[in-house]
């Protein structure tokens, strides 16, 4: 029951899940283990406590009883860490954790697969995690946004022009990781503070400066990265933002949790088609403290000069515009067998061909 608790996170609970899913998705070891720990400690203690109402129940002396099975805690700190062994394919697509990097990572197999290469997916890794897979050589390709590693890497917390963030990012990556920006898809996916329509017009609000003076009789939802995000902190320091409550969710409630009013404002993506789904309003960000997120595909060390997998990939450099992009996303949150990861990936290559002429 305790171990189940936690999986509260995703609908938007306040659970010992909040840290242990920021802490997967950013990397951060100290809040996985102290999130397993606390846990696993509940679960010890409510264990101890039912074991002794059983006994007097029954009447019978209270045996003793041990601290119970150390196994799962002592495994722990060896369990946070993530692992790198690959699949049986000449290539490895990582993906983060939504529905978006699903349908990318699907479209790049397609394409690997159309060009002859094996490839296969390894899906769910966090920010930090994936980066750091890609740069030890675990996997061999995938789509990162410049505005995560311009703030999670280069420690940035300005938000520079888009050439600017693009040219930076590239270059750290390859002087300090060895890693190849093969180019960008041509579409931003950045983070944005969103509300119901109706919500925002009857609250006078058009942007996040608007949003400061109402934001402490409001609630905010957002995924299991945002609030432990640079980008979250220079939000709140440029606009002094305080909410009445704050939560995280699984992108795929956060949105119809703000249509149905159980929170007033979520931390969007500026591709994600539910945004015109949902009828929900972007705020606009005068102070800028938002960085620019532009999707780029990233090749691991040891495929730098890989023209093959080059080749295959180059025809998806610029040929995603933000409007395909939301399209793709939409079109992945219908049900059936049209919205799966690969289904809507074949569409949106049957796009991208005929806007080529190919």
């Amino acid at each position: 029951m305790v171990g189940t608790a936690t999986l509260a996170t995703p609908i938007g609970q306040t659970s010992l899940g909040n840290y242990i899913f920021a802490g997967l998705q950013t990397q951060n070891w100290v809040f996985v283990l102290f999130g397993c720990v606390a846990a696993a400690l509940l679960a010890l203690a409510v264990d101890q406590i039912a074991g002794a109402d059983r006994e007097r129940a029954r009447g019978a002396a209270a045996r003793p009883r041990g601290a119970g099975n150390p196994g799962p805690v002592a495994r722990l700190p060896r369990r946070a860490g993530p692992t790198w062994s690959r699949p049986q394919a000449r290539y490895v697509i990582g993906a983060k954790t939504f529905g978006e990097q699903y349908i990318l990572a699907a479209l790049i197999e397609q394409r690997l697969r159309d060009a002859g290469l094996s490839a296969a997916r390894r899906e769910g890794l966090g920010s930090g995690v994936i980066l750091e897979a890609l740069a030890g050589n675990g996997i061999d390709v995938y789509v990162d946004y410049t505005g995560t590693i311009w703030a999670n890497q280069l420690q940035r917390d300005d938000a520079a022009p888009r050439a600017e963030v693009l040219g930076a990012v590239a270059k750290w990556l390859q002087e300090r990781r060895g890693i190849k920006t093969l180019g960008d898809l041509g579409f931003e996916n950045a983070y944005a503070l969103a509300m119901p329509r109706r919500r925002a017009e009857a609250l006078g609000i058009r942007s996040i400066a608007d949003l400061a003076r109402t934001a402490p009789q409001l609630a905010i939802a957002g995924d299991y990265e945002f609030f432990s995000r640079p980008e979250w902190a220079a939000i709140r320091s440029a606009y002094g933002l305080a909410f009445r409550a704050q939560r995280q969710m699984q992108p795929e409630f956060m949105y119809p949790a703000a249509a149905a009013g159980d929170v007033d404002v979520v931390a969007a993506y500026t591709s994600e088609g539910r945004v015109a789904q949902y009828d929900l309003v972007v705020l606009d960000d005068p102070r800028h403290a938002i960085p620019p997120y532009d999707a780029i595909l990233l090749i691991a060390p040891r495929n730098a000069n890989d023209r093959v997998l080059a080749d295959a990939l180059r025809p998806l450099v610029g040929a995603i515009d933000v409007a395909l992009m939301r399209e793709a996303n939409l079109r992945a949150t219908g049900g059936g067998k049209d919205s799966s990861p690969e289904a809507v990936a074949r569409w949106m290559l049957e796009e991208i061909r005929s806007r080529q002429g190919k």
